[in-house]
C-alpha cells in the first residue's frame, strides 16, 4: 500500500498531462530516493558504508554496519547510544569512549582503543623529545611519565579536528620559563609516529614598528631584537601563547594564538622584570604598510592572531628541539588594518541574531579554509571563506562576505561544510563563497551525517524516512582530496529489453511503490516498472504508459480517487 500517501496533497495526474514516456528526473541537481524506515542515529563512514541505529530495510530495530549492500548487526551495541568515531578502520566508539565495537564482528572489545592510541603516541613523542632535548624542556616533563594530550576545542577528544585525524597537541614544560610574560610551556604538534614540531618558536615574519623609521622584523620567540627609537636603544622580544588549535589539513595546522611584544632598555639586564608589554603601542607590518592592532585583549594586553604552522620540520633546531619549517602569523584584519569579523573566533557581531549563536569554527579542506556558525533558533547556517594574505610586508586575514542558508542540520565531511534543509543537501563553495545545492532529498529530513567523500545518510525520525547517498568516485581519483563525486547509474535505468528499473543508492533495485517527486510508480518483485492496471492487495490502481500512477480521473469508465485507488 501507499504508506506515505498522506504526504501527497494532490496527485492531479492525467494521461493528457503526460508528455514524456520517460519517468521524471531532476534536471539540475540529482534527486535521491527516499526509503521508509526509522533511524534514531547514524554515521556515514564514506565509500558507501554507514553505521545505522534504527529499523530499516525490513530489519529488526538494532544497530547495523552497512557496507557493499550487506547489513551486519552490531549485537553488542546499545540502541540509542551515541555513535562516535571509528579507529584502526574497524573499532567504533560509542558514548565518547565508554566502549568500542568491532564492526567486522559486531562484538564489544575490552580495549579502550583511543586511550591506547594516545598512550602509544605519547610514548613515541616522549622518546623523540628525550633524544632531541638539549635544554629546552625540563627533563621531569618526559622522564618516567606519559605526557597526556590536551583536549581540543572542548570536544573531549585528543586528536585535532581536521582532515587526517592523525595529529595531536601536547604541552611540554619549558626549562627557561618566562613568568612575567606568562609563558611556561610550549605547544608540540605530533603525528602518531612521534614526528613533531614545536609550534611556539618560529613566528615567520612579524614586523614591529614604533615609527616609520624605527622598526624590526621579529622571526622567533627566543632571540632578542634591537631597535632605536628617538635616539634611545631598546631591545624587543615577542611571545606567543596558544589560544586554540582550530584545524589541520594535509600540510599545515591552523590555530589562534595571543601575540605580545615586550620592550626594555638595551642597557637593562636581560631578565623578565626588565621588560614591559608594549603590544598596544606598536604598529605591525612593514615600513611601507603598518597598522596598530584594532583590538587588544584587555586581560593580557595581547593581540589575537591566526597562524599557519607547517607539519614539516625545519632543518635547524632550538635547543635540540625541532620546530616548524614554515609559519605564517596573520593579523585578524583586512588589508587596511580594520578588524575582520571572523565567526570561528566567536565574532558574530555582523549577523542579525548574534545572541543565538553558541560557537563558531574554522575548518580547512583541500578546497580552502572556511569560518562558520549555526543559529539553532532561526535555523540558519552561516559561512565565510578565509584566505591568508601578505601585502607589502603586512600579513592579514582576507575574509569574504558571508552567505547563509536555511538548515535543519549541518555537518563537516573531509573538512568541507554541508547542510540539509528545505529538501537539499548543500555544500559550501570556498571559491565563490556561497552554498551550492549538491543533492535533492526529501524535504522532511532534519538530521544527517556526511563523510569525507560526500557520502550522506539523512533522515527524519518522526516521519520514518531516510536516504543513503553514495556516488562512487571515478577511477584514478585521489582519495586524499575531497571533490564533487562523479554520478553513476542510480535512479531510473533503462534495461536492454526496454523495461525500466529504479536503482537505489545502495545499488539495489526498488520494488513496490516508489515516489519520485510528486509522482508514484509501481515496480514488481523483480524491480521492473509496471504500467496499466495494478492490483495491490485487493486495491486497483492505474499507471499510464510512462509508469505514473493516475488519480482524480476516469480510465475506461472506472473512477480513480485522490489517492489513485479505484472507487468501487
Amino acid at each position: 500500500m501507499l504508506k506515505r500517501i498522506t504526504k501527497v496533497t494532490s496527485l492531479l495526474v492525467t494521461a493528457a498531462a503526460v508528455i514524456s514516456m520517460i519517468p521524471a528526473m531532476a534536471a539540475d541537481v540529482k534527486k535521491y530516493d527516499t526509503e521508509e524506515g526509522t533511524i534514531y542515529g547514524a554515521k556515514s563512514l564514506g565509500r558507501g558504508s554507514y553505521i545505522i541505529d534504527g529499523e530499516i530495510n525490513g530489519k529488526d530495530d538494532a544497530v547495523y554496519y552497512l557496507a557493499d549492500g550487506k547489513y551486519t548487526q552490531l549485537e553488542d551495541a546499545g540502541a540509542g547510544d551515541e555513535i562516535g568515531d571509528i579507529y584502526k578502520d574497524k573499532y567504533l566508539d560509542f558514548n565518547n569512549g565508554d566502549y568500542y565495537i568491532d564492526i567486522t564482528t559486531g562484538k564489544k572489545i575490552d580495549d579502550k582503543v583511543l586511550d591506547d592510541i594516545n598512550s602509544d603516541v605519547a610514548d613515541a613523542l616522549r622518546k623523540k623529545i628525550k633524544k632531541d632535548n638539549e635544554g629546552r624542556f625540563l627533563e621531569s616533563s618526559y622522564e618516567g611519565n606519559h605526557i597526556q594530550p590536551d583536549k581540543i576545542k572542548g570536544n573531549d577528544k585528543t586528536d585535532i579536528w581536521g582532515a587526517t585525524g592523525k595529529w595531536r597537541e601536547f604541552q611540554y614544560d619549558l626549562k627557561t620559563k618566562y613568568q612575567f610574560q606568562g609563558k611556561l610551556k610550549d605547544i608540540i604538534y605530533t603525528d602518531e609516529s612521534g614526528n613533531y614540531v614545536d609550534a611556539d618558536y618560529n613566528l615567520g615574519n612579524v614586523g614591529v614598528y614604533f615609527t616609520t623609521a624605527a622598526g624590526v622584523t621579529i622571526k622567533n620567540t627566543k632571540d632578542t631584537y634591537d631597535v632605536t627609537v628617538g635616539g634611545v636603544d631598546y631591545t624587543l622580544k615577542a611571545q606567543i601563547i596558544n589560544d586554540a588549535t582550530r584545524d589541520e589539513d594535509a600540510d599545515y595546522i591552523t590555530r589562534s594564538a595571543k601575540l605580545t611584544i615586550w620592550k626594555k632598555l638595551k642597557t637593562d639586564s636581560d631578565v623578565d622584570a626588565s621588560y614591559t608589554n608594549v603590544t598596544d603601542q606598536v604598529f605591525f607590518g612593514s615600513k611601507a604598510k603598518h597598522y596598530k592592532a584594532p583590538v587588544i585583549n584587555s586581560s593580557d594586553n595581547s593581540v589575537t592572531v591566526l597562524q599557519r604552522i607547517s607539519k614539516a620540520q625545519a632543518s635547524g633546531d632550538v635547543d635540540g628541539i625541532k620546530y616548524a619549517e614554515n609559519v605564517g602569523t596573520y593579523f585578524t584584519t583586512d588589508d587596511k588594518g580594520n578588524q575582520a569579523h571572523i565567526f570561528g573566533l566567536f565574532d558574530f557581531s555582523k549577523l542579525p541574531t548574534p545572541g543565538n549563536i553558541p560557537f563558531g569554527l574554522i575548518t580547512g579542506s583541500p578546497d580552502g579554509i572556511a569560518s562558520h556558525c549555526f543559529d539553532p533558533v532561526e535555523k540558519k547556517y552561516y559561512a565565510q571563506t578565509i584566505n591568508f594574505k601578505a601585502e607589502n610586508g603586512y600579513y592579514y586575514t582576507d575574509v569574504s562576505d558571508y552567505d547563509d542558508t536555511s538548515a535543519d542540520a549541518w555537518g563537516i565531511g573531509g573538512g568541507n561544510l554541508y547542510s540539509v534543509g528545505s529538501g537539499y543537501v548543500k555544500k559550501w563553495n570556498n571559491k565563490d563563497s556561497k552554498f551550492d545545492k549538491l543533492y535533492k532529498v526529501d524535504g522532511s529530513f532534519d538530521k544527517f551525517n556526511v563523510a569525507y567523500d560526500a557520502s550522506v545518510v539523512a533522515w527524519n525520525e518522526n516521519d520514518k524516512v531516510y536516504s543513503l547517498i553514495f556516488n562512487k568516485p571515478s577511477e584514478n581519483t585521489d582519495t586524499t582530496k575531497t571533490t564533487t563525486p562523479a554520478v553513476v547509474a542510480t535512479g531510473w535505468v533503462k534495461a536492454a529489453d526496454g523495461t525500466w528499473n529504479y536503482v537505489k543508492t545502495d545499488g539495489t533495485k526498488a520494488t513496490g511503490w516508489l515516489q519520485d517527486g510528486a509522482t508514484w510508480y509501481y515496480l514488481n518483485t523483480a524491480g521492473v516498472m509496471q504500467t496499466g492496471w495494478i492490483n495491490d492487495n485487493g486495491t486497483w490502481y492505474y499507471c499510464n504508459a510512462s509508469g505514473a500512477m493516475l488519480a482524480n480521473t476516469t480510465i475506461d469508465g472506472y473512477v480513480l480517487g485522490a489517492n489513485g485507488a479505484w472507487i468501487v
